[in-house]
């Protein structure tokens, strides 16, 4: 990355779905474990319900992490609310709910933390999604002074959001890294690119520090992969392990 430009993600590491190594992933567990291991930033999920709550779930459908089943879209709020999502990960955590975006963004400004903050659609509700998003970011974020960024593998979702909230940078993620990954980040409207680490070559590292871009890789658990990608150019790293660097 050229020196005169700073990055927006100004940590090394950013820990996925909260601490989700040692704790159910995108719960308040997760984000308290996330800070106290020593995170700066914090990546979360957000969805929408079938009567339009905003939930942090990663799956389309509510099996792996709760206790609950059928896709989140699908499923109402109150139901959602009301199913355990921490049993599944360990008995310690048994009762833990899924928390709602409101309540979320208060236990990472309460913990101190940055957020990555990524869209997860359903087809034909991009703008119903990102508006109800963007308008608890500004009911609820202290936008401009604590760190933030918008991503999604959906380029319509942060097309909306770049229309919504300009000024808040987004990330676009892929699965593998485009050839021209400049001209996907105008065509997405991005200023990241996020790609998944198995699949992100030395080549593809080359190509993207070449391009001075910001980028990152997802999710890398093993210290030495992690130092390899930083050292050949990422700006920060996705993991598990909020503490994975000492």
């Amino acid at each position: 990355m050229p020196k005169d430009l700073t990055p927006v993600v100004d940590a090394p590491l950013i820990a996925h779905r909260g601490a989700s190594a040692v704790a159910p992933e995108n719960t308040i567990p997760a984000v308290e474990r996330a800070a106290a291991l020593g995170a700066r930033w914090i990546e979360t999920d957000v969805r929408l319900t079938a009567d339009g709550g905003l939930v942090m779930v990663h799956d389309a459908t509510l099996e792996r992490t709760t206790s609950g089943t059928g896709p989140v879209a699908r499923t109402p709020l109150e139901e959602i609310r009301a199913l355990d999502a921490g049993a599944w990960f360990a008995p310690a955590f048994a009762g833990t709910r899924v928390p709602e975006l409101p309540e979320f963004l208060a236990a990472v400004l309460d913990c101190g933390l940055s957020l990555q903050l990524e869209f997860k659609e359903t087809a034909g509700r991009e703008e119903e999604l990102v508006a109800a998003v963007v308008a608890v970011l500004e009911a609820r974020w202290p936008l401009g002074s604590r760190g933030l960024f918008l991503t999604s593998f959906s380029e319509r979702c942060t097309r909306l959001a770049a229309a919504a909230l300009p000024a808040v940078p987004r990330a676009h993620a892929v699965e593998f890294v485009p050839r021209d990954p400049v001209a996907r980040l105008a065509e997405a409207r991005c200023q990241i690119l996020h790609s998944q680490a198995e699949v992100t070559t030395p080549e593809d590292c080359a190509r993207l520090t070449a391009a001075g871009l910001e980028w990152a890789v997802a999710t890398v658990n093993d210290a030495q992969t992690a130092r390899r990608f930083l050292a050949a150019g990422a700006t920060s790293i996705l993991t598990d392990h909020a503490d994975l660097l000492g």
